[in-house]
């Protein structure tokens, strides 16, 4: 079963990984080794953000609703997971390694959103723990009171709760949205409206084929259930067809659906509930 659940991986990654920075870091290209301080050590004994002077990010980054109140209008993917929960669940097939995650701070990342458009606006949000600077960096540059840590190449952070991640140019859009001098993201309240709180994987696009605006997750239900939910704004007939053909076959499959039309088609929320033995059921469910 676990070699099936490896194959699931292009499902999710493949959208969260494309937005992605960190695998800069992962394949090396980050360059994060050859910078002014040097402050490596093991995780307990590094020193607090309090070593870091001027203002510290602060945000709730607890899914991709909270993601989206600090970022600028204008993206066009976001993605949202929380590490912590995934790990010894079939979850974990859509996570990096726990090397991979020690590796960007040499400490863990547990929970991560991430946020970009086609114009070069990328950026990532950490929360860390323990919360501590055991990285190497140079101090780049001040905007608005924050500093900027240089991590080689165009890489900067900005240190906080959540501890931010990106180029120079995106940081300080987002610094903007935090501080209330520019606009907030606000195109996808709509669709996030139909989304319940909770989630272990979020991931939000409006660059589908199959709808205008598209909401994925799934989630650990904590029953030995997992599900998987999805809402389609302004969805294609033929994504409305497949959808309808799917739940007519689902007990086929061993999966629960619940599927909910409104507006004449326009809203389509899709509900996929299954059991661990039918978890690549779940995720390998495909709308086109």
């Amino acid at each position: 079963m676990e070699q099936k659940y490896v194959k699931i991986i292009g499902l999710f990654l493949a959208f969260i990984m494309v937005m992605s920075i960190l695998p800069l870091f992962f394949s090396g290209n980050g360059d994060n080794s050859n910078t002014g301080e040097d402050t490596t050590t093991d995780a307990q004994d590094a020193p607090g953000f309090e070593v870091i002077d001027g203002t510290h990010f602060s945000a709730e980054i607890d899914s991709i609703s909270d993601g989206l109140t600090v970022t600028p209008e204008g993206v066009t993917n976001a993605a949202y997971v929380d590490y912590a929960r995934i790990y010894n669940t079939p979850l974990q097939v859509f996570a990096p390694n726990i090397t991979d995650l020690y590796s960007v701070y040499n400490t863990l990342i547990v929970k991560r959103y991430s946020a970009s458009n086609n114009d070069g606006f990328a950026f990532e949000a950490h929360l860390l723990n323990p919360e501590v600077i055991n990285f190497e960096y140079m101090v780049a540059d001040t905007y608005n009171g924050y500093q900027m840590l240089s991590r080689g190449g165009e890489l900067y952070n900005v240190i906080g709760t959540p501890t931010l991640l990106g180029t120079s140019s995106s940081l300080e859009k987002v610094i903007d949205v935090s501080s209330g001098t520019a606009n907030v993201s606000t195109e996808y309240s709509e669709i996030l409206s139909y989304v319940e709180p909770g989630a272990e994987y979020q991931m939000l696009s409006s660059e589908d084929m199959i709808a205008d605006q598209h909401y994925l997750e799934f989630r650990n239900m904590g029953d030995g259930n997992y599900s998987r939910t999805e809402v389609f704004l302004n969805p294609l007939d033929t994504t409305l067809d497949t959808i309808s053909i799917l739940a007519d076959n689902s007990s086929d499959r061993n999966l629960m659906y619940n599927v909910d039309i409104r507006d004449e088609g326009r809203i389509a929320k899709v509900v996929i509930t299954a059991n661990t033995s039918n978890f690549y059921n779940l995720a390998m469910e495909k709308y086109y």
